[in-house]
Protein backbone atom coordinates (compact mmCIF):
# COMPACT_ATOMS: atom_id res chain seq x y z
CA UNK A 1 0.00 0.00 0.00
CA UNK A 2 0.79 3.40 -0.71
CA UNK A 3 -1.31 5.83 0.49
CA UNK A 4 -0.16 9.82 1.41
CA UNK A 5 -1.43 11.69 4.09
CA UNK A 6 -0.97 15.32 4.31
CA UNK A 7 -1.70 17.05 7.34
CA UNK A 8 -1.48 20.67 7.76
CA UNK A 9 1.33 21.46 5.89
CA UNK A 10 2.67 24.90 4.93
CA UNK A 11 6.01 25.53 3.34
CA UNK A 12 7.66 29.12 3.18
CA UNK A 13 11.48 29.07 2.03
CA UNK A 14 14.03 29.25 4.97
CA UNK A 15 14.77 33.05 5.68
CA UNK A 16 11.16 34.10 4.51
CA UNK A 17 8.58 35.20 6.18
CA UNK A 18 6.25 34.32 3.03
CA UNK A 19 4.27 31.19 3.24
CA UNK A 20 3.80 29.46 -0.53
CA UNK A 21 1.37 26.86 1.08
CA UNK A 22 -0.81 26.88 4.05
CA UNK A 23 -2.53 24.48 5.52
CA UNK A 24 -2.85 21.76 3.33
CA UNK A 25 -4.48 18.55 4.25
CA UNK A 26 -5.18 15.90 1.87
CA UNK A 27 -5.59 12.11 1.76
CA UNK A 28 -4.59 10.30 -1.58
CA UNK A 29 -5.85 6.16 -1.67
CA UNK A 30 -3.03 3.80 -2.92
CA UNK A 31 -3.71 3.76 -6.93
CA UNK A 32 -5.02 7.12 -7.15
CA UNK A 33 -3.94 9.51 -10.48
CA UNK A 34 -4.57 13.30 -8.64
CA UNK A 35 -4.05 15.77 -11.16
CA UNK A 36 -2.94 19.20 -9.27
CA UNK A 37 -4.40 22.19 -11.51
CA UNK A 38 -3.69 25.81 -10.68
CA UNK A 39 -1.90 28.85 -11.79
CA UNK A 40 1.10 29.60 -12.56
CA UNK A 41 3.17 30.38 -9.08
CA UNK A 42 0.59 28.94 -6.80
CA UNK A 43 2.95 26.09 -5.41
CA UNK A 44 1.65 23.04 -7.25
CA UNK A 45 5.38 22.24 -7.94
CA UNK A 46 6.83 22.88 -4.24
CA UNK A 47 3.50 20.84 -3.49
CA UNK A 48 5.49 17.79 -5.54
CA UNK A 49 8.89 19.01 -4.52
CA UNK A 50 7.61 18.29 -0.66
CA UNK A 51 6.36 14.90 -1.38
CA UNK A 52 9.57 13.80 -3.41
CA UNK A 53 11.13 14.77 -0.27
CA UNK A 54 13.80 17.48 -1.95
CA UNK A 55 12.23 20.00 0.53
CA UNK A 56 11.14 19.72 4.28
CA UNK A 57 7.60 21.25 5.03
CA UNK A 58 7.82 24.53 7.50
CA UNK A 59 4.74 23.02 9.24
CA UNK A 60 2.53 19.97 9.06
CA UNK A 61 3.96 16.37 8.05
CA UNK A 62 3.11 14.48 5.27
CA UNK A 63 3.21 10.56 5.68
CA UNK A 64 3.35 7.48 3.11
CA UNK A 65 1.02 4.83 4.79
CA UNK A 66 2.96 5.47 8.20
CA UNK A 67 5.79 6.71 7.50
CA UNK A 68 7.31 10.10 7.98
CA UNK A 69 8.50 11.91 3.97
CA UNK A 70 11.76 13.22 5.57
CA UNK A 71 13.80 12.77 2.15
CA UNK A 72 14.34 11.47 -1.34
CA UNK A 73 13.35 7.94 -1.56
CA UNK A 74 13.49 5.26 -4.47
CA UNK A 75 9.92 4.55 -3.73
CA UNK A 76 9.16 8.10 -5.24
CA UNK A 77 10.45 8.17 -9.09
CA UNK A 78 10.27 11.75 -9.97
CA UNK A 79 9.49 13.16 -13.78
CA UNK A 80 10.85 17.00 -14.24
CA UNK A 81 9.54 19.11 -17.50
CA UNK A 82 13.29 19.39 -18.19
CA UNK A 83 13.49 15.44 -18.63
CA UNK A 84 16.05 14.85 -15.33
CA UNK A 85 18.91 13.17 -17.93
CA UNK A 86 22.39 13.73 -16.99
CA UNK A 87 23.76 15.43 -20.49
CA UNK A 88 27.15 13.79 -20.13
CA UNK A 89 25.64 10.14 -19.78
CA UNK A 90 23.84 8.31 -23.00
CA UNK A 91 19.57 7.59 -22.64
CA UNK A 92 20.64 3.76 -21.26
CA UNK A 93 23.13 4.94 -18.77
CA UNK A 94 20.62 7.63 -17.11
CA UNK A 95 17.90 4.40 -16.80
CA UNK A 96 20.34 1.91 -15.96
CA UNK A 97 22.21 4.62 -13.16
CA UNK A 98 18.66 4.65 -11.84
CA UNK A 99 18.34 0.70 -11.92
CA UNK A 100 21.42 0.40 -9.97
CA UNK A 101 20.65 2.02 -7.39
CA UNK A 102 17.15 0.32 -7.30
CA UNK A 103 18.03 -3.30 -7.40
CA UNK A 104 21.81 -3.57 -6.53
CA UNK A 105 21.47 -7.78 -6.50
CA UNK A 106 21.49 -7.59 -10.44
CA UNK A 107 23.98 -8.09 -12.57
CA UNK A 108 24.37 -5.52 -15.57
CA UNK A 109 22.97 -7.80 -17.78
CA UNK A 110 19.62 -7.99 -15.92
CA UNK A 111 19.97 -4.59 -15.76
CA UNK A 112 20.10 -3.70 -19.02
CA UNK A 113 17.33 -6.17 -19.98
CA UNK A 114 15.43 -4.27 -17.79
CA UNK A 115 16.12 -0.97 -19.66
CA UNK A 116 15.20 -2.04 -22.85
CA UNK A 117 12.42 -3.23 -22.16
CA UNK A 118 10.95 -0.38 -20.75
CA UNK A 119 12.47 1.57 -23.81
CA UNK A 120 10.25 -0.89 -25.82
CA UNK A 121 7.38 -0.33 -23.60
CA UNK A 122 8.08 3.50 -23.92
CA UNK A 123 8.52 3.38 -27.88
CA UNK A 124 11.75 3.49 -28.45
CA UNK A 125 14.36 1.44 -30.18
CA UNK A 126 17.23 0.03 -28.63
CA UNK A 127 19.50 2.30 -30.95
CA UNK A 128 18.37 5.24 -28.47
CA UNK A 129 20.52 3.68 -25.52
CA UNK A 130 23.69 4.67 -26.53
CA UNK A 131 22.63 8.25 -27.82
CA UNK A 132 23.18 11.23 -25.78
CA UNK A 133 20.20 13.34 -24.60
CA UNK A 134 21.52 16.06 -27.16
CA UNK A 135 21.07 13.78 -29.72
CA UNK A 136 17.49 13.59 -28.59
CA UNK A 137 14.35 15.41 -29.43
CA UNK A 138 12.25 16.65 -27.31
CA UNK A 139 9.35 13.88 -27.19
CA UNK A 140 12.15 11.31 -26.72
CA UNK A 141 13.75 12.52 -24.16
CA UNK A 142 9.97 12.66 -22.47
CA UNK A 143 9.89 9.10 -23.51
CA UNK A 144 13.30 8.30 -21.62
CA UNK A 145 12.48 10.04 -18.28
CA UNK A 146 9.17 7.70 -18.39
CA UNK A 147 11.07 4.99 -18.86
CA UNK A 148 13.44 5.58 -16.42
CA UNK A 149 11.23 6.47 -13.76
CA UNK A 150 8.74 3.32 -14.71
CA UNK A 151 11.98 0.95 -14.29
CA UNK A 152 12.54 1.28 -10.96
CA UNK A 153 9.02 0.57 -10.69
CA UNK A 154 8.21 2.81 -8.05
CA UNK A 155 4.91 2.18 -5.88
CA UNK A 156 4.66 6.86 -6.41
CA UNK A 157 5.32 8.42 -9.04
CA UNK A 158 5.89 12.27 -8.86
CA UNK A 159 4.99 14.00 -12.28
CA UNK A 160 5.92 18.32 -12.28
CA UNK A 161 4.45 19.50 -15.70
CA UNK A 162 5.94 16.89 -18.18
CA UNK A 163 4.71 17.07 -21.27
CA UNK A 164 4.37 21.29 -21.30
CA UNK A 165 7.02 22.10 -22.93
CA UNK A 166 6.12 19.17 -26.17
CA UNK A 167 4.27 19.70 -29.32
CA UNK A 168 0.42 19.44 -29.48
CA UNK A 169 0.98 15.35 -31.12
CA UNK A 170 3.84 13.98 -29.09
CA UNK A 171 1.69 15.24 -25.91
CA UNK A 172 -1.08 13.35 -27.09
CA UNK A 173 0.68 10.37 -27.63
CA UNK A 174 2.66 10.09 -24.18
CA UNK A 175 -0.34 11.14 -22.24
CA UNK A 176 -2.12 8.11 -23.94
CA UNK A 177 1.10 5.64 -23.41
CA UNK A 178 1.30 7.40 -19.36
CA UNK A 179 -2.31 5.93 -19.02
CA UNK A 180 -1.58 2.81 -20.52
CA UNK A 181 1.23 2.19 -18.25
CA UNK A 182 -0.41 2.90 -15.29
CA UNK A 183 -4.01 0.97 -15.98
CA UNK A 184 -2.25 -1.88 -16.82
CA UNK A 185 -0.31 -2.23 -13.80
CA UNK A 186 -1.89 -5.41 -11.29
CA UNK A 187 -1.52 -2.98 -8.42
CA UNK A 188 -1.64 0.94 -9.83
CA UNK A 189 1.00 3.71 -8.86
CA UNK A 190 -0.59 6.52 -6.71
CA UNK A 191 0.73 9.04 -9.24
CA UNK A 192 0.51 13.15 -8.26
CA UNK A 193 0.80 14.75 -11.84
CA UNK A 194 0.97 18.61 -12.10
CA UNK A 195 -0.25 20.32 -14.80
CA UNK A 196 -2.02 24.00 -15.54
CA UNK A 197 -3.59 22.19 -18.26
CA UNK A 198 -7.52 21.36 -17.20
CA UNK A 199 -8.27 19.63 -20.45
CA UNK A 200 -4.98 17.40 -19.58
CA UNK A 201 -6.48 17.28 -15.99
CA UNK A 202 -9.26 15.76 -17.19
CA UNK A 203 -8.00 13.47 -19.43
CA UNK A 204 -5.58 11.70 -17.07
CA UNK A 205 -6.64 11.90 -13.53
CA UNK A 206 -9.77 10.22 -11.21
CA UNK A 207 -8.93 12.91 -9.02
CA UNK A 208 -8.48 16.76 -9.47
CA UNK A 209 -7.41 19.18 -7.20
CA UNK A 210 -7.36 22.47 -7.31
CA UNK A 211 -4.79 24.79 -5.49
CA UNK A 212 -5.45 28.41 -5.13
CA UNK A 213 -2.96 31.30 -5.38
CA UNK A 214 0.13 31.81 -2.74
CA UNK A 215 -0.48 31.31 -0.06
CA UNK A 216 -1.58 28.42 -1.26
CA UNK A 217 -4.75 25.66 -0.34
CA UNK A 218 -6.60 23.40 -1.72
CA UNK A 219 -9.91 25.00 -2.94
CA UNK A 220 -11.53 22.22 -4.82
CA UNK A 221 -11.39 18.97 -5.18
CA UNK A 222 -13.27 15.90 -6.65
CA UNK A 223 -12.84 12.19 -7.29
CA UNK A 224 -13.97 10.78 -10.88
CA UNK A 225 -15.61 7.39 -10.75
CA UNK A 226 -13.71 4.46 -13.01
CA UNK A 227 -17.08 4.22 -14.86
CA UNK A 228 -17.22 8.02 -15.59
CA UNK A 229 -13.63 8.48 -17.00
CA UNK A 230 -13.54 10.64 -19.89
CA UNK A 231 -11.55 9.53 -22.87
CA UNK A 232 -9.67 11.41 -25.74
CA UNK A 233 -12.57 10.49 -28.32
CA UNK A 234 -15.61 11.88 -26.14
CA UNK A 235 -13.63 14.62 -23.93
CA UNK A 236 -14.82 17.50 -25.45
CA UNK A 237 -18.52 16.09 -26.25
CA UNK A 238 -19.17 14.25 -23.29
CA UNK A 239 -21.80 16.19 -21.11
CA UNK A 240 -19.89 15.79 -17.73
CA UNK A 241 -16.82 16.13 -19.03
CA UNK A 242 -18.08 20.16 -20.28
CA UNK A 243 -19.44 20.89 -16.80
CA UNK A 244 -16.53 19.41 -14.99
CA UNK A 245 -14.36 21.90 -17.25
CA UNK A 246 -16.31 24.57 -16.87
CA UNK A 247 -16.19 23.86 -12.65
CA UNK A 248 -12.55 24.24 -13.05
CA UNK A 249 -11.94 26.90 -14.88
CA UNK A 250 -14.93 28.90 -12.26
CA UNK A 251 -13.15 27.72 -9.44
CA UNK A 252 -9.86 28.85 -10.67
CA UNK A 253 -11.10 32.38 -11.84
CA UNK A 254 -12.99 33.16 -8.88
CA UNK A 255 -10.10 32.74 -7.05
CA UNK A 256 -7.61 35.02 -8.87
CA UNK A 257 -11.11 37.34 -8.98
CA UNK A 258 -11.42 37.53 -5.02
CA UNK A 259 -7.33 37.68 -4.91
CA UNK A 260 -7.49 40.80 -7.14
CA UNK A 261 -10.43 42.30 -5.38
CA UNK A 262 -7.92 42.00 -2.50
CA UNK A 263 -5.00 43.96 -3.76
CA UNK A 264 -6.74 46.65 -4.86
CA UNK A 265 -8.84 47.19 -1.62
Amino acid sequence: MSSIYINNVSFAYKNSDKLILKDINLEVESGEFVCILGQSGCGKSTLLRLLAGLEGATTGEMLIDTKKIVSASLDRGVVFQDYGLFPWMSAGANIMLALTQSFPDKNKKELKEIAYKFMELVGLDKSVYKKLPKELSGGMKQRCAIAQAFSINPPILLMDEPFGALDAVTRAKLQDLLLELWSQEEQKKTVFFVTHDVDEAILLGNRIIVLGQSPSNIIYDCKIKEEDRISRENQFDNIDALKLRNTLIQQINKDVVIRIEKFTE
